[in-house]
């Protein structure tokens, strides 16, 4: 190789070697996506999400969980006051002539209740002398309150007498059960002096005690009995009935009568639908032409 072109090559080596180097910078991009901070904001997103939405999250679970053991401790807690009344009413039913208070502890101490929480506890103090089949006698001391102040066969009688004076019929046999016991022996004693009526209360059967009013007991002729068991109406309908009463000169009571809801519910208003009608402008007569 030849000499000179050896000594240039070691001179640009020696020149190179002493020259800093030069940075390659980036040519400028024409697209406005920049990926770096697109993933950047990704990423501050998602963890404003956890920050925010996961403790919304935690908070309705920690409500949830509250409104629930709020829930069983309210169930819990009416259980054990269903309890209370069902004993006091035993209690009383066994021993009517001395029926005395009994305060909250030996309550619960009697239908053998000893885990009850202070805050149970403290509910049931402010529940129970509201409680309507509860009386509170001597300030902090609970009897039970029977429908009527019935303890035999005269106070019975008594009330009886006094719910037909006021018009307000008679009174349920499972209402007689809770203030005295063996009620239906009691009203077999009373057989002449009160009436008995099979009846149905919520589904269930019951009977209704009224009393016998003598005032009421009058003999009235066989002839007038068989004549009023002849007359039927079975074959006629109410309003032929009305019609009868009418003609009669006997006017129906309709402005006391419950009215009855014949209509029934509005009905919806059709929306109106559009004819296929072709629109012209009729102003522009003059200028429009027709190219067919």
């Amino acid at each position: 190789m030849d000499a000179s072109l050896l000594k240039s090559k070691a001179a640009f080596m020696k020149a190179a070697s002493t020259t800093s180097a030069v940075q390659i910078r980036p040519q400028p991009e024409y697209s406005t996506y920049d990926s770096e901070q697109v993933k950047k904001k990704k990423k501050k997103k998602s963890s404003h999400k956890t920050e925010d939405t996961g403790g919304k999250v935690l908070d309705n679970l920690e409500v949830d969980f509250s409104s629930a053991s709020n829930a069983i401790a309210n169930s819990a807690n009416f259980s054990t006051m269903a309890k209370i009344v069902d004993y006091m009413k035993k209690r009383r039913l066994s021993n009517i002539s001395s029926d005395w208070g009994l305060s909250l502890n030996e309550i619960l101490e009697e239908i053998q209740v000893f885990d009850l929480s202070k805050k149970s506890e403290q509910w049931l103090r402010e529940a129970l002398p509201k409680n309507p089949r509860l009386t509170v006698v001597d300030d902090s001391k609970f009897i039970f309150k029977p429908p009527y102040p019935i303890k035999g066969r005269t106070s019975l009688i008594k009330v009886l007498v006094k719910q037909h004076q006021d018009g307000r019929g008679g009174i349920l046999l499972s209402d007689l059960s809770e203030c005295i016991p063996n009620a239906e022996k009691t009203l077999e004693g009373l057989a002449g002096e009160v009436i008995v009526i099979p009846t149905q209360v919520n589904k269930r059967k019951d009977k209704v005690i009224f009393w016998n009013d003598p005032s009421t007991n009058f003999e009235v002729d066989e002839d007038f009995k068989s004549i009023w068991r002849m007359v039927s109406v079975d074959h006629l309908d109410e309003k032929k009935i009305e019609e009868y009463l009418v003609k009669h000169g006997i006017d129906t009571m309709r402005d006391l009568a419950p009215k009855k809801n014949l209509a029934g519910p509005p009905k919806r208003k059709q929306a109106k639908r559009r004819t296929n009608v072709k629109v012209h402008n009729e102003h522009l007569d003059d200028v429009l032409e027709d190219y067919n």
